[in-house]
């Protein structure tokens, strides 16, 4: 499942210049503790109920990308949406996958009569995630998106007079939040914390694919869905095997049994020893049984 991330602030908070606003930010920041309360306020004042920030980390020659999650929603419903793949049909993550994105502001009219999009909205609405904004942000190849979610299904004419308004500050919110993150979890090579969680069907079918020798273009195609999905979830696959590429997912998948495949007519690529990759297969082991739900009585 997605799980999320917090960063442990622990800079000089002039760093940043917050802005008088944000000043409620300010001491926990310094003092490095969580600014979860404090920024759940600032969200609240602006009439929304909860946040969600995405970042998909550009490739290196290190690793491939990975996701990183951190929310206020409940977490009921990132499990969910992470079991069903819902990636596929959140008209938010579709919208902000072009080059440069506008801010969204956006209501269940945003389904535009696609059944698949209004169950997944009718869902989403379960959980507080009815309308909002979200925005867009591209750094150094890692895109991002910052969306701020209410109750309410429908928005009135002023409800989006209302945010259109404040879209610079929360823009500016974003931007805030995003260098937090970076300083504090990717600059610092923190895994994500969903490392050690299950893969979900879809995410197992991705990877079943690629082990058959199927690039993302190919896979797209077989499940009927973007290129840029196929690689979202490979980001995801690749945050929590704990691995480095695409290759090392498709290795640990044959070799803790999550795919089966044809040894005589499957292309595998051959694995190096490395003490630092088999530290990694332990501790995804290690999570993955810690993460495991227990075994019912009988």
């Amino acid at each position: 499942m997605l799980v999320q991330i917090e960063p442990k602030t622990n800079f000089e908070v002039e760093d940043l210049c917050f802005a008088p606003w944000l000043a409620s930010l300010s001491e926990p920041a310094r003092k490095g503790e969580s600014i979860i309360e404090p920024l759940q306020a600032i969200v609240r004042s602006m009439g929304f109920s909860s946040f969600l920030y995405a970042v998909g980390t550009s490739k290196n020659l290190h690793h491939d990308e990975r996701f990183y999650l951190w929310t206020t929603v409940p977490a009921e419903w990132i499990a969910e949406y992470d079991k069903n793949s819902y990636i596929e049909v959140d008209p938010r993550v579709s919208y902000g996958w072009s080059m440069w994105p506008t801010p969204l502001i956006w209501d269940k009219r945003i389904a535009a009569n696609n059944p698949d999009v209004e169950a997944f909205l009718a869902r989403a609405a379960k959980y507080g995630v009815g309308s909002g904004l979200a925005i867009y942000l591209r750094d150094a190849g890692n895109k991002i998106m910052f969306a701020l979610n209410r109750r309410q299904r429908a928005l009135s004419s002023k409800d989006r007079e209302r945010i259109g308004a404040i879209t610079p500050q929360v823009m500016y919110l974003g931007t805030v939040l995003h260098s937090v993150f970076m300083a504090n979890v990717i600059a610092k090579g923190l895994p994500p914390m969903q490392e050690g969680s299950p893969l979900s069907p879809r995410e197992l079918q991705c990877l079943h694919l690629a082990a058959r020798g199927m690039v993302s273009p190919d896979i797209g195609h077989k499940l009927n869905i973007t290129e840029r999905t196929v690689n979202f979830h490979f980001s995801n696959i690749i945050s929590k095997l704990g691995v480095l590429n695409r290759h090392e997912a498709i290795a640990m998948g044959v070799a803790h049994g999550l795919i089966q495949v044809d040894r005589r007519n499957t292309p595998l690529v051959p694995l190096h020893p490395s003490r630092i990759r088999d530290a990694q297969l332990k501790r995804w082991e290690n999570l993955r049984k810690q993460r495991a739900p227990p075994p019912s009585e009988v």
